[in-house]
């Protein structure tokens, strides 16, 4: 049975012979119910298991242990979400690792990156060529069937349906050509923008590994969630393409403001900094997640070094409020965009 006493008492019973006779199941178990009451006992009453309750070894007047509160349904199913935000989180990034060790197989150096472009130009480049080549052949022979119809007509007779369906025939492979021609057109702006981006990867890859720049353990703000600690999930979701661009972009100057640490990876689904490598270092991380009904959700993720100071920090309110300000920050300037 429960018993609430003042905790005057309750020492006064602790320095007593009697709580000392069996010192191995000698505890005292202190926590207050829903009404802010205090108690005192040696058990726990099953209705008040889902309270925080501190335990002592009442021979010796010493804390032993403390039993966090339960988890509410709401606190649980927001560490499930973090997880699953976390999980595809590494996903996006272990993809864009894979992608940066095949840079560093394919290539030894800029040169053969150059090598490589011009040599897909150069394919894309003879594509058109045929193209151009076709359209010219179907001009001649469109030339040739319009005159063929126009001396017809001359005669005062009837252009036969065949000959009309053929004039008609030769002008859509034309039009498609020419279509054909603007998407390699197009395909070449884009293999040279890809050129540019790898370009610019495998100098910083090159210059990480001069440097010798080495994996650093980290901490997260909400590793081990608690009662006291509640999860903040950093979210925000966006609609449609223009309108996720910009909340990537608007992601990226929240990262460059408020990470210590360089941009390293900067790609269309993840943005990530350089893992902390001083003790007051905050490392951040946004991935960008498709949905499949054409919403993409943003998910901000921090990282402090593994130290006893770098997991202060990731607990400070300064982490909370990084956190906390993600999704305003973003909100805020789409809004500001739409006015």
């Amino acid at each position: 049975m429960t018993r609430t006493v003042p905790l005057y008492l309750a020492l006064l019973l602790l320095c007593s012979p009697a709580w000392a006779e069996d010192k191995s199941a000698a505890k005292l178990y202190r926590w207050v119910d829903d009404r802010g009451k205090v108690h005192y006992s040696d058990t726990v009453p099953v209705e008040d298991a889902k309270h925080e309750r501190q335990i002592y070894d009442k021979s010796r007047l010493r804390k032993l242990d403390v039993v966090e509160k339960a988890k509410t349904p709401e606190e649980l199913a927001r560490e499930s979400r973090l997880a699953e935000l976390r999980k595809t989180e590494k996903h996006l990034l272990e993809e864009e690792m894979a992608r940066d060790r095949a840079l560093l197989r394919t290539y030894r150096n800029e040169e053969e990156l150059h090598l490589a472009l011009q040599g897909q130009l150069n394919t894309i480049d003879a594509r058109i060529t045929v193209l151009k080549a076709n359209i010219a052949r179907q001009r001649t022979l469109l030339d040739a069937k319009i005159s063929q119809a126009a001396e017809i007509e001359r005669q005062g007779r009837n252009v036969p349906a065949f000959l009309i369906e053929s004039i008609e025939g030769i002008r859509r492979q034309i039009r498609q050509h020419h279509l054909k021609i603007a998407h390699e057109s197009e395909a070449k702006e884009e293999l040279k923008r890809k050129f540019a981006r790898d370009v610019d990867r495998f100098r910083k890859l090159h210059a990480r590994l001069q440097q010798g720049v080495k994996k650093t353990a980290t901490t997260r703000p909400d590793s081990e969630p608690s009662g006291k600690r509640r999860v903040i999930l950093s979210l925000l979701s966006c609609e449609g393409h223009a309108e996720c661009d910009r909340a990537w972009q608007l992601a990226k100057i929240y990262l460059r403001v408020h990470a210590t640490t360089p941009l390293y990876i900067d790609s269309e689904t993840i943005l990530h900094t350089e893992d902390p490598h001083q003790e007051q270092d905050i490392a951040l991380t946004v991935a960008r997640i498709k949905g499949k009904t054409g919403y993409d959700t943003l998910f901000l993720d921090v990282r402090c070094k593994l130290s006893r100071q770098g997991q202060a920090l990731c607990r400070s309110e300064k982490v909370q409020e990084i956190r906390a300000g993600f999704s305003r920050f973003i909100q805020e300037g789409l809004g500001s965009a739409a006015q």
